[in-house]
């Protein structure tokens, strides 16, 4: 019920902007408010996913008569995301947009953005804590990465109700969020009496295939694969050794990834996926705009959490997905 009170709020908050924006032009909309910066500066890297945070964060501001600064690293790293946040404070942006991804390293520089009076917005990952112990932002904006764990073992559950042993290859080990999401699935389908491993995968696209490969040789009997990543470093590269190793994705092999992207979305067309666990990357990018507008002119935030996903992609809306990102020029 929660989940579903939070979406129909963000929508409203997105149907407003839109019509707002619509209805003059942005000229007349911004006469007379003020033209906050809002910084992101969270752990985004160059990867389709983030280029939908990106446009959602270009669209909201835009909508909400913000100025906007994007930040991004070329592969994933704590140590310069959190060197981002830092050049960020110095830079003194009236809302930072952060992601918790290790809160117990971030603490420090997050706790130096609210004594110099920075407000923040989590967003994509949020500290798991209880509200009272996280690190101080004000509201987070993502996905329950536990629930989309569960959601993915239930796809696969669907598919083939006895599996007998799952895979989760964890692409940035030490993440906590991507932690989460993978004990949600290796609880689900341990109830179902599937064995889970999770295994460290990195970022090197030639030696994560190698490590794949190498673990379907030892593991035979493996029939289910979650990927926390559908690009290159992991979906795509896991989809790859199954092509080449004649494994019989999409049907002996139940293959599931997080996020959305062009291979997956292929790969669900033509049966050797059975469903993605999407985020609706766009919102989390967008709505820290609305948010912000709505912050820093009246000093209002909502109490709750903004819960964005888990969100099922399957052959059912296949094509309105496809043509949400072709709307957003990231097919």
């Amino acid at each position: 019920m929660r989940f579903g009170k939070v979406i129909a709020a963000s929508f409203a908050a997105l149907t407003f902007a839109t019509i707002w924006s619509t209805g003059a032009s942005a000229q007349d909309r911004c006469a007379g408010k003020k033209p906050y910066l809002i910084y992101y500066a969270t752990h985004a890297i160059a990867e389709p996913v983030w280029a939908t945070v990106k446009r959602g964060a270009e669209d909201g501001a835009a909508d909400n008569c913000l100025k906007i600064k994007w930040t991004q690293d070329e592969k994933f790293s704590i140590e310069t995301t959190i060197n981002r946040m830092e050049t960020a404070i110095t830079e003194k942006p009236d809302l930072l947009v952060i992601t918790a991804t290790d809160p117990k390293a971030m603490r420090p520089t997050i706790e130096k953005a609210a004594a110099a009076g920075i407000p923040m917005i989590a967003i994509n990952s949020l500290d798991p804590a209880p509200r009272n112990e996280r690190v101080p932002y004000l509201i987070g904006i993502g996905a329950d990465l536990y629930q989309s764990g569960v959601a993915a073992a239930e796809q696969v559950l669907k598919k083939n109700p006895h599996p007998k042993r799952g895979l989760v290859p964890n692409h940035v080990p030490g993440h906590v969020g991507l932690e989460q999401m993978a004990k949600g699935f290796t609880d689900t389908l341990a109830k179902a009496g599937a064995a889970t491993e999770v295994i460290a995968l990195g970022t090197d696209t030639s030696q994560a295939s190698a490590t794949i490969s190498n673990y379907f040789l030892a593991h035979p009997d493996t029939d289910a694969v979650f990927c926390m990543n559908a690009g290159p470093y992991c979906f795509e590269t896991v989809l790859d050794v199954a092509r080449r190793e004649n494994l019989g994705a999409g049907d002996k092999l139940s293959l599931v990834t997080f996020d959305v992207s062009p291979a997956l979305l292929d790969a669900i067309g033509k049966g050797e996926a059975i469903a993605g666990i999407d985020q609706l990357m766009y919102l989390q990018g967008y709505l820290p705009a609305v948010l912000a507008r709505n912050y820093l002119d009246y000093g209002m935030m909502p109490e709750a959490d903004i819960i964005t996903g888990p969100a099922i992609i399957d052959k059912s809306n296949l094509d309105k997905v496809r043509h949400r990102l072709m709307d957003a020029g990231l097919n």
